[in-house]
């Protein structure tokens, strides 16, 4: 697991390095998608999610849904492209578990995707995951965006 003082990144999950997205693979055919927990902390108290329905396709890197916060108003991106084929009803029903349980009950979709090992190769994964995000608290704070 990453992990710069607070914050933890799971090993098994893939990273948008933008956006601080994460994509779990849960077998060939699906990947859940939910906010990293940098991205949350980030963020600030999560108060309303709105996503995108089930079956509508999805882009790699384009909006399918938004998230409003304490310190953040903006869309949810993609990490892989597909087709949304589940939506977490209890995160729209409490945005606050994304700040809760970013990694448990507060994911946001299942894709069924469509180019996966293509859309893998962009985000960081494994070894890259630690320095990603030993750069990222840094640049927060350097920035004054996250208290030390």
């Amino acid at each position: 697991m990453a992990q710069v003082d607070e914050f933890y990144l799971p090993d098994d999950l893939y990273y948008d390095r933008r956006e601080h997205i994460w994509a779990r693979i849960e077998d060939s055919d699906r990947v859940r998608v939910g906010l990293d927990q940098f991205g949350q902390k980030a963020a600030g108290t999560v108060a309303y999610v709105k996503i995108m329905p089930v079956g509508k396709a999805i882009a790699k890197g384009r909006a399918f849904g938004s998230l409003e916060a304490g310190k953040y108003i903006g869309p949810l991106k993609a990490p892989v492209a597909g087709k949304i084929v589940e939506v977490n009803a209890a995160v729209l029903a409490n945005p606050k578990l994304v700040n809760s349980d970013p990694y448990g009950e507060a994911w946001f979709i299942i894709i069924e995707p469509s180019n996966l090992a293509q859309d893998l190769g962009s985000l960081a994964h494994g070894p890259d995951v630690q320095p990603w995000l030993e750069n990222e608290v840094k640049e927060y704070r350097d920035k004054g965006l996250l208290k030390d």
